[in-house]
C-alpha cells in the first residue's frame, strides 16, 4: 500500500513511503480507494433527491423512529440545498418538550473531522511534517515511545494508544484531573497494545495529543483555535467546543434506563470531539469536505486515503469495521443491487447519544443526524431509502 506522509506526498505529487500489506486483494481495494477518494472521481449513476421528495423522507424517517432506531434529529441535503430537516421523539420528557432540528447537540468523535483539519492546515504552512515524532512538538510527553509515535500514526489510529484517557480521568485524584496532569501523569506511563506504525486501533488518545500539539503551534486555547480556523470561515455560527456535555438549546440525553443523562463531573477533553453544533452547521463543513476551502484539495485527498484497515484492526466494533483516512472512514455504501457508492463520514458515540456526518462522495449528498438516546448512527437502510426515493 502507498502511504503518503507529508502533504505534497499525494499519488501525484512526490516521493511516497510503501508499507506492503499482506495480500494483493487488499492491494487491489486500496488502490480503489486511492482513485475514488483522492480523485473524486463519479463511479456511480445517482438520482437526485429534490424537496417534492421531503414527505416520502419524512414518511420513511418516522418508520424509523416507530421501530425504534432514531429518537433525535435529521438533516439530508443535495449539495447546498437542504431537502429535509425533521425530528422525532423528545428532549425533555419530564417537561414535555420535543426534539427539534434546530438544537444544537453534542457531536461526540464526530469532531475528529474538525482535529484532522486542523493538523492539515498546520502541515500546508510547514510547521510540522506527518513523519515527525510527537517528542518533537510535545517534549513535555514523556512516553517512552514518544519518539516512535508519528503525527500519522495519531491520525490514523496507528499509535498503539487505545481510549484510556476517560478510564484514567476517573480515577485520577481531585488535583490531578486536567488534561496535561492526565497525560503527562497516566497516558505517558501506559504500555502501547502494539508497535507503533503496525495495527488499527481507534484512540481518543491520539486525538487528544493531537489537540496538545495544534495549541501548542497555535498558542491559544482549542475553542478559539476551533472559530478561527474552521468556525468562522465556514459561518458556522451556532458551533462551539467546550468541556461540559450540555450547553444552551440543547436536548437531555437519556441511557438505556431511562434516566437522563447528568452532567458529568469529569469535563471533556480538547481534540477527540465534544462540540456542540446543529445539523445546519455540520452541512456547511460537510458541504466544505473535498473543495479548497479550509484546506487545499491535495491535503483532502491525503485524509481520504485508507491508511488504516479494518484487516488491520485490534478490535472489532464501529470504526474498525471501515477504513480509516486521517478524522475520516471511508464506508462503501450499498445504493442499488450489487453497486455501492463511495463515502467520507465520521461518527459519534456515547452514553445517550450517537451522531453521524456523511457526504456521498459521487452526488453530494450529505446527511447528517443525531439522537438523545444511544441508537446505531450508521443506518444502511437510511442511505439505501434515500437513493429509492431519488430514483423513482
Amino acid at each position: 500500500m502507498t502511504m503518503p506522509l507529508s502533504f505534497w506526498d499525494c499519488p501525484k505529487h512526490k516521493s511516497t513511503i510503501t508499507r506492503t500489506h499482506k495480500s494483493l486483494n487488499l492491494k487491489m481495494r486500496v488502490n480503489y480507494f486511492i482513485c475514488v477518494y483522492c480523485l473524486f472521481i463519479v463511479s456511480v449513476s445517482f438520482g437526485q433527491l429534490t424537496k417534492e421528495d421531503a414527505p416520502k423522507i419524512e414518511a420513511f424517517a418516522k418508520q424509523l423512529f416507530d421501530e425504534g432506531k432514531t429518537h433525535g434529529a435529521l438533516l439530508v441535503a443535495e449539495g447546498e440545498t437542504v431537502i429535509y430537516e425533521g425530528a422525532f421523539g423528545l428532549a425533555d420528557r419530564s417537561l414535555n418538550i420535543p426534539n427539534s432540528p434546530k438544537m444544537r447537540f453534542w457531536d461526540a468523535s464526530v469532531g475528529k473531522m474538525f482535529t484532522a483539519v486542523l493538523i492539515l492546515q498546520l502541515l500546508e504552512e510547514e510547521k510540522m511534517s506527518l513523519r515527525d515524532p510527537i517528542s518533537k512538538h510535545l517534549p513535555w510527553f514523556k512516553h517512552n515511545m514518544a519518539d516512535k509515535i508519528t503525527i500519522h500514526d495519531l491520525l490514523s489510529h496507528r499509535s498503539g494508544f487505545s481510549s484510556q484517557v476517560y478510564e484514567e480521568r476517573a480515577k485520577a485524584e481531585h488535583d490531578q484531573k486536567s488534561q496535561r496532569s492526565i497525560l503527562e501523569q497516566k497516558i505517558a506511563k501506559t504500555a502501547l497494545a502494539f508497535e507503533p506504525g503496525t495495527a488499527f486501533l481507534y484512540s481518543n488518545t491520539g486525538y487528544v495529543l493531537l489537540s496538545e500539539i495544534i495549541m501548542a503551534h497555535l498558542g491559544d486555547e482549542y475553542n478559539a483555535i476551533l472559530q478561527e480556523k474552521i468556525f468562522k470561515p465556514l459561518h458556522m455560527s451556532d458551533t462551539y467546543w467546550s468541556a461540559p456535555i450540555y450547553g444552551p438549546s440543547m436536548p437531555v440525553y437519556y441511557l438505556e434506563t431511562g434516566e437522563p443523562l447528568l452532567p458529568a463531573k469529569e469535563l471533556d477533553f480538547t481534540g477527540p470531539g465534544g462540540e456542540k453544533t446543529t445539523l445546519q452547521d455540520l452541512h456547511k463543513f460537510m458541504m466544505a469536505v473535498g473543495t479548497d476551502k479550509l484546506i487545499s484539495k491535495q491535503s483532502w485527498a491525503l485524509a481520504f486515503q485508507p491508511h488504516s484497515l479494518p484487516e488491520e484492526a485490534k478490535s472489532g466494533w464501529g470504526p474498525h469495521q471501515s477504513p480509516y483516512g486521517y478524522g475520516f472512514s471511508l464506508i462503501d455504501f450499498p445504493y442499488m443491487e450489487n453497486q455501492f457508492a463511495a463515502t467520507v463520514s465520521h461518527g459519534g458515540a456515547a452514553a445517550g447519544t450517537s451522531s453521524y456526518a456523511l457526504r456521498f462522495i459521487d452526488n453530494e449528498r450529505i446527511v447528517v443526524l443525531w439522537n438523545n438516546e444511544f441508537k446505531n448512527p450508521v443506518l444502511f437502510e437510511l442511505y439505501q431509502a434515500l437513493n429509492d426515493i431519488a430514483t423513482k
